[in-house]
Protein backbone atom coordinates (compact mmCIF):
# COMPACT_ATOMS: atom_id res chain seq x y z
CA UNK A 1 0.00 0.00 0.00
CA UNK A 2 1.46 3.32 -1.05
CA UNK A 3 0.87 6.50 0.86
CA UNK A 4 0.52 9.83 -0.91
CA UNK A 5 2.67 12.81 -0.01
CA UNK A 6 -0.44 14.70 1.10
CA UNK A 7 -1.50 11.89 3.41
CA UNK A 8 2.00 11.53 4.86
CA UNK A 9 2.29 15.28 5.49
CA UNK A 10 -1.14 15.37 7.10
CA UNK A 11 -0.52 12.35 9.33
CA UNK A 12 2.84 13.65 10.56
CA UNK A 13 1.38 17.11 11.24
CA UNK A 14 -1.67 15.56 12.93
CA UNK A 15 0.57 13.41 15.15
CA UNK A 16 2.60 16.49 16.11
CA UNK A 17 -0.47 18.62 16.87
CA UNK A 18 -2.08 15.80 18.85
CA UNK A 19 1.05 15.08 20.90
CA UNK A 20 1.70 18.75 21.64
CA UNK A 21 -1.92 19.43 22.59
CA UNK A 22 -2.12 16.27 24.72
CA UNK A 23 1.15 17.09 26.48
CA UNK A 24 0.07 20.67 27.18
CA UNK A 25 -3.26 19.44 28.54
CA UNK A 26 -1.54 16.85 30.71
CA UNK A 27 0.85 19.49 32.09
CA UNK A 28 -2.05 21.82 32.89
CA UNK A 29 -3.91 19.03 34.67
CA UNK A 30 -0.81 17.79 36.49
CA UNK A 31 0.66 21.10 37.66
CA UNK A 32 -2.13 23.68 37.62
CA UNK A 33 -5.40 21.80 38.05
CA UNK A 34 -4.71 18.35 39.53
CA UNK A 35 -8.09 18.27 41.28
CA UNK A 36 -9.83 18.60 37.90
CA UNK A 37 -8.09 15.67 36.20
CA UNK A 38 -10.50 13.01 34.98
CA UNK A 39 -9.73 9.41 34.02
CA UNK A 40 -11.10 9.78 30.50
CA UNK A 41 -8.60 12.50 29.53
CA UNK A 42 -6.39 10.16 27.42
CA UNK A 43 -9.45 9.23 25.35
CA UNK A 44 -9.79 12.76 23.97
CA UNK A 45 -6.47 13.04 22.05
CA UNK A 46 -6.84 9.43 20.87
CA UNK A 47 -10.37 10.17 19.63
CA UNK A 48 -9.25 13.21 17.63
CA UNK A 49 -6.22 11.41 16.21
CA UNK A 50 -8.34 8.46 15.04
CA UNK A 51 -10.90 10.87 13.60
CA UNK A 52 -8.11 12.72 11.78
CA UNK A 53 -6.75 9.48 10.30
CA UNK A 54 -10.24 8.55 9.13
CA UNK A 55 -10.70 12.03 7.64
CA UNK A 56 -7.48 12.00 5.62
CA UNK A 57 -8.19 8.55 4.20
CA UNK A 58 -11.67 9.70 3.16
CA UNK A 59 -10.26 12.97 1.82
CA UNK A 60 -7.60 11.13 -0.18
CA UNK A 61 -10.18 8.76 -1.67
CA UNK A 62 -12.34 11.73 -2.67
CA UNK A 63 -9.31 13.51 -4.13
CA UNK A 64 -8.61 10.52 -6.37
CA UNK A 65 -12.17 9.66 -7.41
CA UNK A 66 -14.16 12.93 -7.21
CA UNK A 67 -11.73 15.88 -7.21
CA UNK A 68 -14.44 18.28 -8.40
CA UNK A 69 -16.42 17.64 -5.17
CA UNK A 70 -13.47 18.05 -2.80
CA UNK A 71 -14.61 21.26 -1.07
CA UNK A 72 -18.14 19.96 -0.60
CA UNK A 73 -16.79 16.66 0.73
CA UNK A 74 -14.50 18.50 3.16
CA UNK A 75 -17.47 20.47 4.52
CA UNK A 76 -19.54 17.29 4.81
CA UNK A 77 -16.72 15.67 6.83
CA UNK A 78 -16.71 18.69 9.15
CA UNK A 79 -20.45 18.36 9.74
CA UNK A 80 -20.18 14.61 10.34
CA UNK A 81 -17.31 15.22 12.77
CA UNK A 82 -19.35 17.83 14.65
CA UNK A 83 -22.41 15.58 14.93
CA UNK A 84 -20.32 12.62 16.07
CA UNK A 85 -18.50 14.81 18.61
CA UNK A 86 -21.78 16.08 20.06
CA UNK A 87 -22.90 12.45 20.31
CA UNK A 88 -19.70 11.59 22.25
CA UNK A 89 -20.26 14.54 24.61
CA UNK A 90 -23.86 13.54 25.30
CA UNK A 91 -22.86 9.90 25.74
CA UNK A 92 -20.18 10.87 28.27
CA UNK A 93 -22.61 13.08 30.19
CA UNK A 94 -25.22 10.32 30.38
CA UNK A 95 -22.95 7.32 30.97
CA UNK A 96 -20.00 8.52 33.02
CA UNK A 97 -21.36 11.56 34.92
CA UNK A 98 -17.96 12.30 36.44
CA UNK A 99 -16.14 15.61 35.89
CA UNK A 100 -18.62 16.58 33.17
CA UNK A 101 -17.58 20.23 33.00
CA UNK A 102 -13.87 19.37 32.79
CA UNK A 103 -14.50 16.77 30.10
CA UNK A 104 -16.63 19.13 28.02
CA UNK A 105 -14.21 22.06 28.23
CA UNK A 106 -11.22 19.85 27.41
CA UNK A 107 -13.09 18.16 24.56
CA UNK A 108 -14.15 21.50 23.08
CA UNK A 109 -10.59 22.86 23.28
CA UNK A 110 -9.30 19.78 21.45
CA UNK A 111 -12.14 20.10 18.93
CA UNK A 112 -11.25 23.73 18.20
CA UNK A 113 -7.52 23.01 17.92
CA UNK A 114 -8.22 20.20 15.47
CA UNK A 115 -10.72 22.32 13.55
CA UNK A 116 -8.15 25.09 13.09
CA UNK A 117 -5.46 22.56 12.13
CA UNK A 118 -7.63 20.78 9.56
CA UNK A 119 -8.89 24.04 8.09
CA UNK A 120 -5.33 25.34 7.78
CA UNK A 121 -4.17 22.09 6.16
CA UNK A 122 -7.07 22.01 3.72
CA UNK A 123 -6.56 25.69 2.80
CA UNK A 124 -2.85 25.07 2.17
CA UNK A 125 -3.72 22.02 0.07
CA UNK A 126 -6.23 23.99 -2.03
CA UNK A 127 -3.79 26.89 -2.51
CA UNK A 128 -1.10 24.44 -3.66
CA UNK A 129 -3.51 22.76 -6.03
CA UNK A 130 -4.60 26.09 -7.49
CA UNK A 131 -0.98 27.21 -7.90
CA UNK A 132 -0.11 23.97 -9.72
CA UNK A 133 -3.06 24.40 -12.10
CA UNK A 134 -1.99 27.97 -12.88
CA UNK A 135 1.59 26.82 -13.51
CA UNK A 136 0.34 24.09 -15.86
CA UNK A 137 -1.66 26.66 -17.85
CA UNK A 138 1.40 28.89 -18.20
CA UNK A 139 3.71 26.07 -19.28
Amino acid sequence: MSISKTKLNYLSALASVTCITAALGALVFYFLLPEHYFNWYPFIPIYFFVLGVFSIYMFDACRKHMPQKLVLFHLALKIIRMIFSVFILVLYCLAVRDHIREFMVTFIIFYLVNLVFESWFFLAFECNRKRKKENEKIA
